[in-house]
């Protein structure tokens, strides 16, 4: 049985560009994470349990060594995620159905001119017997993002629209758990213009002179706590990371 899935964004003859994320079920929970080796944060669905008896909880948790670690190396990472985690509701679009997440990949992740700050040098795990792949490497259009929507159903797999999956062959799934959940992920492809991110999720793009930077975002979806969690993977300017720093390293954990 398959346990994990991982999720991959290029072009028909790039690398990965971007994270590569492992959806993982393990006893009564689902996790929600990039393959790289921070392990700074990671998205949970809890099911019921002796935890929590009375239903699921849906959080996002950081670690804090962690994050503090990464940033001490140079990386990036600012957060004001508390110590417990967020918790938050997800988008219920039937009863004991929702929408916990979005993964989303930025069109300018494909243009040649930041394709090589967009590319993904870590090593990509290997595909077996319980664990499967998919690689999104369709050409998007300007402004365009490919997007995976991640769904946690009871009983049976939960698929948003049924027939458009089918024929778009945009189905990843479904894992189980042990608390009797489903969890689905669909593959879609919008306008940004039309579907954006929440606000403050995608960071201007460089500008001339400034050196391109891969960066990924991270919030709830503007009727939180009753919504979804976004990633979102963009491109932004070494400049503008350099600048958004605080001043203080205590923020950054």
């Amino acid at each position: 049985m398959v346990e994990q899935i991982l999720v991959a964004f290029s072009t028909s003859d790039s690398r990965s560009l971007g994270n590569i994320w492992r959806i993982t079920a393990k006893s009564t929970d689902f996790y929600l994470e990039p393959t790289n080796p921070q392990r700074a944060f990671h998205l949970s669905v809890h099911g019921p349990n002796s935890r929590f008896p009375a239903g699921h909880r849906f959080h996002v948790k950081v670690d804090g060594r962690a994050a503090a670690a990464a940033d001490r190396r140079g990386d990036f990472f600012v957060h004001d995620v508390p110590s417990e985690g967020f918790a938050f509701d997800g988008t219920e679009l039937a009863p004991g159905v929702f929408r916990v997440a979005r993964i989303r990949w930025n069109w300018d992740l494909q243009r040649p001119k930041y394709r090589s700050a967009a590319a993904n040098t870590s090593r990509i795990p290997d595909i077996t017997d319980n664990r499967s792949g998919a690689r999104l490497s369709h050409q998007l259009p300007p402004n365009g993002a490919a997007d995976i929507d991640l769904v946690i159903s009871y009983g049976e797999p939960y698929w948003p629209h049924p027939e458009n999956s089918i024929r778009d062959n945009a189905r990843l799934g479904p894992l189980y758990n042990n608390a009797g959940m489903c969890l689905t992920a669909t593959s879609y492809r919008r306008s940004q213009t039309t579907d954006p991110a929440p606000d403050g999720l995608v960071p201007r793009l460089p500008k001339r002179g400034e050196d391109p930077n891969r960066i990924t975002g991270a919030a709830p979806g503007p009727a939180a706590p009753g919504d979804m969690y976004w990633f979102v993977e963009s491109i932004t300017s070494r400049q503008v990371i350099d600048a958004s720093r605080p001043s203080d390293p205590r923020t950054n954990t």
